[in-house]
């Protein structure tokens, strides 16, 4: 979860800085580009990233084992995605637990969804200046839903018609 936390910062500095870019590139419009512009849709953003940061890891309160409706991590790679790992919770039950211990059914376990920002890297072309074109790996802002937890919920009834 800190990872993700880490992730939005730099996602939000990244989208501070392109904005910025856009301002300057606003003040001189009347000037004229030897480069094509890119929409306003579109908009490339420079991301360094620095494989020797550290982040601080802090000890884990076992809130998933205490939960009434447990659950357990799992570590899902994605290769073409930034980042690379990502935790997804899993429910360890499919009805609740009661303060005895005992699983009741009559309740369900269901996940905790959360959408987060990754980076995506896709093959494409990119224009420079000379009018050659150059190939290569971009990475486009993109939405994943990531289980974070579960939580007890009452299940879903629906009267039938007779």
């Amino acid at each position: 979860m800190l990872l993700v936390t880490v992730f939005r910062g730099l996602l939000v500095l990244g989208l501070i800085m392109s904005l910025d870019g856009h301002k300057k590139s606003q003040k001189t419009k009347g000037k004229a580009a030897k480069c094509p512009k890119f929409t306003d849709i579109e908009r490339r953003v420079g991301l360094v990233m620095d494989d020797n940061l550290k982040t601080a890891v802090f000890p884990v309160l076992h809130k998933a084992t205490r939960s009434l409706s447990p659950w357990t991590y799992s570590d899902t790679y994605d290769e073409t995605r930034v980042p690379q790992h990502i935790s997804q919770a899993q429910c360890q039950r499919s009805g609740c637990l009661t303060p005895d211990g005992d699983e009741d059914m009559g309740l369900e376990s269901k996940p905790i969804l959360h959408q987060t920002l990754v980076l995506r890297r896709v093959q494409g072309e990119e224009g420079s200046c000379g009018g050659r074109r150059r190939k290569g790996y971009f990475y486009k802002l993109d939405s994943e839903s990531v289980n974070v937890g579960c939580t007890c919920v009452r299940p879903s009834i629906f009267p039938q018609k007779q």
